[in-house]
């Protein structure tokens, strides 16, 4: 039963150290959109007097924004279930 207990805990270890890279991973992919954002804005890259790049960049930012939220919060829950069940361990 101990050898048990501790091979539960491992893998429950090893799923959380997965979703806390995931996690990690996508905050740093969300920095990385934002300062290419801002150096793309202060080059005038994008042209943020024209409508048309503007609602395009908009929309990118939105769908790029939303999917990663979602996947944060997964990511966070998975998580905190992990958590919860190494306590009950």
């Amino acid at each position: 039963m101990l050898k048990n207990s501790k091979l539960r805990k491992n893998i429950l270890d090893i799923q959380y150290n997965k979703y806390l890279q995931y996690f990690s991973t996508t905050t740093i992919i969300l920095f990385t959109y934002f300062i290419g954002l801002l150096i793309a804005l202060m080059t005038k890259s994008i042209d943020y007097t024209n409508k048309n790049h503007v609602a395009i960049v908009a929309v990118v930012t939105i769908a790029f924004l939303s999917i990663a939220g979602i996947l944060m919060l997964r990511f966070k829950e998975k998580m905190q279930n992990i958590i919860i069940e190494l306590e009950n361990l």
